[in-house]
């Protein structure tokens, strides 16, 4: 066997093992595919916990208390910017996305420089600063080991925020894939530095381990970030970013304001666990959660709520690893039920992911910390399960943009523990915290619930859907048409389908009336508004130049298909399309014509199961490409080598239809007419110019 055989033997067993979110939206396999993504990050964090526990307990036992509570403030405060920092790149993650849905791949390049000349700026302006508040509160005549630590943590928090650039720069669109070894390389490192140097020269061991194990970290996400970066044929534009002035990217105050309060609102629990474990030294006011029983109070607060802040963090930064998904699943519309699906089976596995950060808060507590009861680590159980819940809605939160509300709910929290605070019997903070983190959770559970109630309105219907919906309007509407050319670029008709979309996305629709044809109405237009497809047509450079609007509304829906039909925009109308029947009526016409094809309903258990006897790289696509026949309208799609027939019901795919490999042309053409006229309802195929 040569290097090329081994190479695809590799590539193909790796490929086996990937488990994909597509399939298992159709196939109802979801906890395979929560198992496939957190096999390892449960590892990841777990190793990231000891280390992180071995890292202050050295700190502590060799450079005493006052560095070690110099490090813990440090590592608070740079959870907080690291956590500021994540949340205002949205704003560039996003830019990015609708950069890629067009195909615009200048602008994104443009964009990551211009963020990567921004991140620079920022991280010198913090290093500055967190090292002169340094200098003036720690003591002249303390350790110099503890003060070069303390400086080695502000310069890892500064050098990663470029790096978060860079890699978010990829992230948003896409995956960056790492080899195993690559995750767990650098906490290797640092516990091989700790635990030989422990032994020998514990004070010198913890510097070499942040800077040994930085330095890896750091290559390792640039080396395979920049491997994608080539892949893919994108670099980002740094030689647009002169001069400074105009290099930097425009932020929109209030969207950026909004996203930076997301990303620190989840990293609140370093705040808290601060509130919890009380002023180092000082006698202010703490929440007490070690108060409740008298064999509770020996516990040094201040030690253990610190070394289980990542478990804390940990019992919903697991189902962060989603995060990817839930932007996959927002930003196509007709995914929408099944992001609500996919979210609804993450929460019945949250608790379970809680319950192994807590299992390693019990280790903590039984064989590294003397003293802790066991009848407290068990009354520390709700509150992690209920903090995994609650953070696993605002990951979601986050994901889906929805800065205003995840904001609105930390202010809740705060409010709450406010109030906790300010009762002075501390016996009680346990129960009260408790209390208020469940009065979070049901504050999150109907806001989040209630949303998903409201399905939005989509901005595009099939052809037979939109005459419908046109004759249900009561009020005044206006309609329109677009010709796009199919001898312009592809990137230049996605975008100006993208444009027409978000034009009439607040009040009106559009549909597919040929394969190179628009049709679309606005609500209650007003007469000073821009015709929409006079946007269309700036963008495509007056390729898409044969546009046409009403400037006189109609007066309701009913006389506006009168009048579209009227001015031969389409034939005559026999009444109002009937809404189409079950799609499973099509089943029997469907194996009439194609005895080797294949029918499932995707709805039903029966038919998920029957899903999973595809091949696995038919299943991969299926999905995808059922998307995109919805998105252009289109009755059948190909898909790794077959056809494919998806039928929509609520934006989810209900039946499935899959012709067979080699389908004659006559069959092709009278399965396409059935679908026609299967679709239009009681309305005549033939009624229709060039109806896909």
């Amino acid at each position: 066997m040569n290097d090329i055989d081994r190479w695809l033997d590799r590539t193909g067993r790796s490929t086996t093992r990937a488990v994909s979110l597509y399939s298992c939206l159709l196939t109802g396999k979801m906890f395979a595919y929560f198992r496939y993504r957190l096999r390892y990050a449960l590892l990841l964090d777990a190793t990231t916990f000891v280390l992180h526990v071995a890292e202050f307990l050295i700190i502590l036992s060799s450079l005493g208390g006052l560095a070690a509570f110099t490090v813990m403030i440090l590592r608070v405060g740079g959870l907080l910017v690291g956590g500021a920092w994540w949340g205002l790149l949205e704003v560039m993650r996003e830019r990015l996305r609708a950069f890629a849905r067009i195909g615009d791949r200048q602008s994104a390049q443009r964009e990551i420089g211009a963020w990567l000349v921004l991140s620079v700026l920022v991280a010198g302006a913090a290093t500055l600063m967190a090292t002169a508040l340094l200098v003036m509160l720690l003591p002249r005549d303390g350790n110099p080991v503890a003060t070069l630590y303390a400086f080695l943590v502000i310069i890892e928090v500064a050098l990663r925020s470029p790096v978060r650039v860079l890699h978010s720069g990829m992230y948003a669109t896409r995956r960056i894939y790492r080899p195993l070894w690559s995750l767990f390389a650098p906490n290797l490192l640092q516990l091989t530095v700790l635990g030989l140097g422990v032994l020998y020269y514990p004070t010198a061991a913890v510097v070499l381990a942040i800077v040994v194990s930085n330095a890896a970290s750091i290559w390792i996400t640039v080396h395979y970030t920049l491997r994608l970066y080539r892949l893919t044929g994108l670099s980002p534009n740094l030689a647009a970013a002169r001069p400074i002035r105009v290099s930097l990217p425009s932020i929109p105050l209030r969207e950026g304001g909004e996203a930076t309060l997301a990303g620190l609102g989840l990293r609140l629990d370093a705040v808290a666990v601060l509130v919890i474990a009380g002023i180092y030294g000082t006698n202010t006011r703490a929440i007490d959660l070690t108060a409740g029983l008298q064999t509770w109070r020996e516990i040094d607060a201040f030690q253990f709520f610190y070394l289980v802040l990542p478990l804390f963090r940990g019992a919903y930064e697991a189902t962060a690893v989603f995060y990817f998904d839930f932007v996959r699943l927002r930003r196509l519309p007709a995914l929408r039920e099944y992001r609500v699906w996919f979210f609804h089976r993450l929460l019945t596995i949250t608790p379970v992911i809680t319950a192994v950060f807590w299992a390693l808060a019990v280790a903590l507590g039984l064989f590294v910390l003397p003293g802790i009861p066991f009848s407290f680590l068990l009354a520390l159980l709700p509150l992690f399960v209920v903090r995994g819940l609650i953070g696993t809605y605002q990951i979601r939160l986050f994901a889906e943009g929805r800065f205003r509300a995840l904001n609105a709910t930390v202010a809740v929290s705060a409010v709450l523990f406010l109030l906790v605070w300010l009762d002075p019997n501390p016996a009680s903070d346990l129960v009260e915290i408790t209390a208020a983190m469940i009065a979070l959770l049901i504050v999150h559970i109907n806001l989040q619930h209630f949303g998903d109630r409201i399905p939005p309105r989509p901005p595009q219907l099939p052809l037979g859907d939109w005459i419908r919906a046109l004759a249900a309007k009561t009020g005044p509407v206006r309609v329109g048409t677009i010709s796009i050319p199919e001898w312009i670029p592809a990137r230049e008709r996605r975008a100006a389908v993208e444009m027409m979309r978000l034009t009439v996305a607040d009040g009106g629709c559009l549909a597919f009336c040929s394969a190179t044809t628009l049709i679309f109405y606005v609500d209650q237009p007003s007469h000073d508004e821009q015709a929409p497809h006079l946007l269309v047509q700036a963008l495509t450079g007056g390729a898409a130049n044969r546009g046409r609007y009403w400037h006189e509304a109609a007066p309701h829906g009913p006389a506006a298909l009168d009048r579209i039909v009227a001015d031969g925009w389409l034939q005559p109308v026999d009444g109002t399309p009937r809404a189409p029947a079950s799609p499973e009526v099509l089943r029997a016409e469907f194996l009439q014509i194609f005895p080797g094809g294949f029918v499932a309903n995707v709805q039903t258990r029966a038919g998920a199961r029957t899903m999973r006897s595809l091949d696995p790289d038919l299943l991969v696509g299926l999905l995808p490409a059922a998307i995109r026949s919805l998105d252009d309208d289109a009755l059948i799609v190909p898909v790794a080598g077959r056809w494919l027939s998806p039928i929509f019901h609520h934006n989810k795919v209900e039946v499935v239809f899959l012709l067979p490999p080699d389908p004659g042309p006559e069959q092709f053409r009278r399965w396409l007419h059935t679908l026609k006229t299967w679709r239009l309802g009681g309305w005549p195929a033939h009624g229709v110019h060039h109806v896909r």
